[in-house]
């Protein structure tokens, strides 16, 4: 047998894939820029906007103070794609090990996935990129790149592709090391309202715990100078230093909990303080895997939300819930607004009155991590990568910060609002604050101090006096007195005669306690059988029979979705209006119309229905058992379609289902969806009123979908060219059938069609295992 090697081969069409269609924001793309040069240790990341309005030579140029590159860092790591010295520990060399150990908290890296450079080519065609060394005698290195070189021809290889080198012997820039981005022919369109997004959205992306003079970021757009010179608020001024000072004035005007885990991951310590006043602070072992983290929480009642809007000018719904940052960085979509990651709207939807949801909470998680125990998608916006450490991060921030929040909110001062004393009542009590519910704050208190798990504890003075007070006749106190006459003398009577009086104090104690304890297991048992079958009825239940109405919260976690949807289609548009102009071929054109016809058959089945579905609809891809997700979908969802309803467009569905008929796969619910409404719009078009469906289980890994209507069906003369892209024969578009088709073979499967019914037409769905 004779044996060799062969290689894989790289297309050109590589740098899409790490660039705009990887990082597919504008923000965030600029985002990974300033985080590479975080990683570069600069101070200070100047960003400008030039020429944005003239519509000639517009570009956006980055310039630090890092630490630059000459030509053997620029060949061995800046152009080694997907290679990341910051991971592989290479980075410093030791040369800035201690510049990096001087700064506060001992920078981590933002960024160590070898592709933020790539961002340069979602924000502009062209680069031109300039780099000092931070050393003696530096050349000036430029590197010149023109990102569409590698779009004209996929079959040429990557590396084949040559950029344009040059040793420059100065330049217009005030830094003496560092790194200049100069990046032209941009490809989005940039107006105040957009720049004013970007201020706001820098602001949170570096934790503000850790802003110092260490490290500025400086926004700097000459042709808003003069709008900026007319406007007084700060915040809507354009032109400045980033700053963030939300959760410092936030601590003295809301209810706030703070929770550390040590940095060696031995002890969790935590702090909870209403409106300046130290409730309790105490210090445990940690039962979790992770160290370095630290939760900062707080509770914003309906004068809080006021301030608040005083404060930022914008209401705290709009402005983000619990944000995230991982050495120093912001990780989305953590605090982003609409989404929810750590599931707290999921979960409050379970009792609007016990728990806390994104409406009345901001905060931040922040993670110190050396070692890549929380690992970031590479998708930039996809969070964390569901490991074990991300399960007991969230497991923390529940039990140890959000639940300890909620027991004092919620049972202690009533959410800090005014309220009823009965329901029944006409007049509300005021707001309580700490002073007004000490004893039930001792209570607390009392308890943690009785915890085995609690190290020591912490508390203020006022509280002290009430538990000396409610000590004074309890066992404790007895206890405390009778131990010091002791000491006196063994042979006093009044000894003898309080320890009886002890003892009887002690055993009526325990008789309390036991009964407690069976209370209480009782309670325990009962509520976990309730869990289980909660969990059982979620697990089973696809999508919700009844839900309540969509408000501003469903509506605004659309956006984020429908934002990125509305963008292709821009693009796509842009596209069509070059090539129409260009006269291209009409397969050219007719690729553009289907990219935004299929972006708008997405947006369009989000919008009607999303807030019905009881698990996230546009997430990539999950596995469940398909044909319960179709029955149910058709059930709990088409069927419940009020505009449908209202329209006489409502099909007649009857769904047969063998017995115990299941088939477990991966697939995308909203690709489902779309072609089942596809189906279904196509059958009301042609007259149907009765549909019915059918399922059969051909083996182990093959799945089949019976689809008959009962309209006016198929010809045979047009039966071939119902998949073809644009044919049709009402006033439809001609494309649902065709994207029917393309996502059906793109899950590995087929759709054929059967026309020789008695009645209406017949549609055969097949699907694999790893669809």
């Amino acid at each position: 047998m004779e044996k060799d090697t062969v290689n894989f081969k790289i297309s050109s069409g590589l740098k899409n894939l790490i660039g705009k269609e990887l990082i597919t924001d504008e923000l965030i793309a600029i985002f990974e820029l300033v985080k590479n040069s975080f990683d570069a240790h600069a101070k200070s990341v100047k960003i400008f906007f030039e020429n944005i309005y003239s519509n000639r030579d517009a570009r956006i140029i980055i310039v630090d103070t890092g630490k630059g590159m000459d030509i053997t860092d620029i060949e061995e790591k800046w152009l080694f794609v997907a290679y990341s010295a910051k991971k592989d520990g290479s980075e410093d060399n030791n040369e800035l090990d201690d510049y990096r150990n001087t700064l506060k908290g001992h920078r981590g890296y933002a960024g160590a996935k070898g592709v933020g450079r790539f961002s340069c080519d979602r924000l502009g065609s062209k680069l031109n990129l300039i780099t000092i060394k931070d050393k003696p005698e530096s050349l000036i290195e430029n590197i010149k790149i023109n990102w569409e070189d590698f779009e004209k021809d996929s079959k040429e290889e990557f590396f084949e592709i040559e950029l344009e080198h040059n040793v420059l012997q100065s330049h217009s820039y005030e830094i003496h090391h560092g790194t200049i981005l100069e990046i032209l022919d941009l490809r989005d369109t940039w107006d105040r309202t957009k720049l004013l997004k970007l201020k706001q959205s820098l602001e949170k992306l570096i934790n503000p715990n850790q802003q110092s003079d260490e490290f500025s970021i400086e926004l700097i757009v000459n042709e808003e100078l003069e709008k900026d010179a007319s406007i007084k608020d700060p915040r809507k001024k354009i032109n400045g230093f980033v700053n963030n000072t939300i959760f410092e004035v936030l601590k003295v005007k809301t209810t706030r909990i703070n929770t550390i885990v040590s940095e060696d991951g031995s002890k969790i310590t935590t702090t909870l303080e209403d409106r300046g006043k130290l409730i309790y602070k105490t210090v445990e072992n940690n039962p979790f895997s992770i160290s370095g983290v630290e939760i900062e929480l707080f509770y914003l009642n309906q004068t809080a939300k006021i301030n608040f809007t005083k404060l930022m000018g914008i209401r705290p719904v709009r402005y983000g819930s619990i944000f995230m940052y991982k050495n120093g960085f912001r990780i989305y979509p953590f605090g982003e607004v609409g989404e929810d990651p750590l599931k707290l709207d999921a979960r409050k939807t379970q009792g609007h009155s016990r728990y806390l949801g994104n409406r009345e909470l901001i905060g931040r998680i922040e993670i110190v991590d050396h070692k890549d125990s929380f690992i970031e998608t590479t998708s930039r916006d996809g969070g964390l990568i569901k490991n074990h450490n991300y399960e007991d991060l969230v497991q923390f921030f529940y039990d140890k910060a959000l639940k300890k929040l909620e027991r004092y909110v919620v049972n202690i001062i009533r959410w800090g609002e005014p309220y009823r004393l009965n329901k029944d009542d006409e007049e509300k009590q005021p707001a309580l604050n700490p002073e007004d519910v000490k004893n039930d704050i001792q209570g607390i208190i009392k308890n943690l101090s009785a915890s085995d798990e609690i190290l020591s504890i912490e508390f203020d003075d006022d509280f002290l006096a009430i538990i000396e007070e409610r000590q004074e006749n309890s066992v404790t106190r007895t206890l405390t007195e009778l131990t010091a006459k002791a000491v006196v003398s063994s042979d006093d009577p009044a000894l003898h005669l309080g320890l009886e009086k002890l003892g009887r104090k002690v055993n009526k104690l325990i008789d309390e306690r036991n009964q407690f304890e069976i209370e209480t297991e009782e309670k325990t048992v009962e509520l976990k059988k309730t869990t289980k079958e909660l969990e059982q009825i979620n697990n089973q239940n696809l999508f919700l029979k009844s839900i309540a109405s969509a408000d501003i919260k469903e509506i605004a976690s659309l956006q984020h979705h429908i934002d990125h949807g509305t963008v292709k289609i821009t693009r796509n548009l842009t596209k069509l209006a070059i090539a129409i102009e260009n006269d291209a071929p009409k397969s050219e054109l007719m690729s553009y119309v289907e990219r935004i016809s299929l972006e708008n058959n997405k947006i369009s089945t989000i919008a009607r229905f999303v807030t019905k579905a009881n698990f996230n609809t546009t997430s990539k891809s999950l596995t469940r058992d398909l044909v319960q997700f179709v029955n149910e979908y058709i059930e709990n969802v088409y069927k419940d379609y009020e505009d449908l309803r209202i329209n006489n467009q409502l099909l007649s569905v009857d769904i047969s289902t063998p017995e115990n008929l299941s088939f477990v796969c991966r697939f995308k619910p909203l690709e489902i969806i779309i072609i089942i409404d596809n189906l279904l719009s196509n059958s009301y078009k042609a007259n149907s009123k009765e549909i019915s469906i059918s399922w059969k289980k051909n083996s182990d890994s093959k799945l089949l979908l019976y689809y008959q209507d009962d309209g006016k069906g198929i010809p045979e003369s047009i039966i071939g060219k119902i998949f073809e892209f644009g044919f049709t024969t009402t006033d439809g578009s001609g494309l649902g059938l065709y994207h029917v088709k393309q996502m059906i073979e793109s899950m590995g499967g087929k759709i054929t069609v059967n026309n020789k019914v008695e009645k209406g037409v017949q549609f055969i769905l097949e699907v694999h295992h790893g669809a």
